[in-house]
C-alpha cells in the first residue's frame, strides 16, 4: 500500500470514529464537545485534500505530457 493510500484509510478511519462518537453523543441527548466538532472537520477537510491530490496527479501527468509534446512539435 501507498503513502498515501494508507493515509487515506486513515483519515478516513478516524472521521468514521468521530462520527460515529458524534452521533452516539446526540443519540443519548448530550451536547457535543466544541472540540470534537472541530477535530472531525479538519479530519473531513484533509481526507477532502488527499482524495483530491489523488485524483489530481494522473490529470497533471497528462498536462505536462501535454505541454512537451506542444513544445516538442512548436520548436
Amino acid at each position: 500500500m501507498t503513502a498515501s493510500m494508507l493515509a487515506l484509510t486513515s483519515a478516513a478511519v478516524a472521521f468514521v470514529a468521530l462520527l460515529l462518537a458524534v452521533a452516539w453523543l446526540l443519540w443519548h441527548g448530550r451536547d457535543v464537545p466544541v472540540w470534537l466538532e472541530c477535530v472531525a472537520t479538519l479530519l473531513l477537510a484533509v481526507f477532502t485534500l488527499i482524495c483530491c491530490v489523488l485524483l489530481m496527479l494522473p490529470l497533471l501527468r497528462l498536462l505536462e505530457m501535454a505541454i512537451m509534446l506542444w513544445i516538442l512539435l512548436a520548436g
